[in-house]
């Protein structure tokens, strides 16, 4: 079993790592049928992140460069120009894309650490967004980021009615959002998204 269970990974890890590879759907924060948010399109600019039953769960994503917004992540807002994306890879706990646009590169990564030999760290929802930045041209640029989530992340349909707050934990801001009724484990089925519990986006202090 041993034996089998690295072979699997060694096999993912060398599948996915290849430079032309265009996997059907692309895994960005994967932990259950219930919370699984994929990217569809050839690109992660071609069209909203969704989860993986079809319905549109969006996650956005802008980078500013000296004054000018460029979208690396969702398609909105349509009328801002959207990053190059030059490179993918995926092993089994993460996402790499690679975008280039005014000088500068962009690497963003999502990182699930579902690790099989620790039970309580695989256990937790959690994905860690993880931005790299570096010039292309050897020139200074004033770079920011902006990291957009939908409510309806915590939502099985839109009609769902949200509550949404603002907080701090510690040194850490988070925003939260989650249906206004929690009803845990009402529904069967396939085509079901998470409602209950909430989705938190949390950053920790930035310059």
């Amino acid at each position: 079993m041993r034996r089998t269970l690295i072979a699997l990974t060694f096999c993912a890890t060398s599948l996915f790592a290849q430079p032309k590879l265009r996997p059907p759907a692309v895994p960005l924060v994967a932990h259950d049928p219930y919370f699984s948010i994929w990217s569809m399109a050839d690109r992660l600019t071609g069209e909203s992140t969704r989860h993986w039953t079809g319905a549109e769960q969006q996650l956005a994503g802008l980078l500013r460069i000296d004054g000018t917004p460029f979208r690396f992540m969702g398609a909105l807002p349509r009328e801002t120009s959207a990053m190059k994306q030059t490179g993918l890879a995926l092993t089994p706990t993460s996402t790499r894309y690679t975008f280039e646009a005014g000088g500068v590169r962009l690497v963003f990564t999502f990182l699930t650490p579902a690790l099989i030999a620790d039970l309580d760290v695989m256990s937790r929802p959690l994905t860690y967004l993880v931005a790299e930045v570096a010039a292309t041209d050897r020139k200074p640029h004033q770079v920011s980021l902006y990291i957009d989530a939908s409510a309806y992340l915590a939502a099985n349909t839109p009609d769902q009615r949200m509550a949404l707050s603002r907080f701090r934990v510690g040194a850490i801001d988070a925003l939260r959002a989650g249906t206004v009724d929690q009803l845990a484990l009402v529904r069967s089925g396939d085509n079901l998204r998470i409602d209950w519990g909430y989705v938190y986006l949390a950053v920790p202090p930035q310059p």
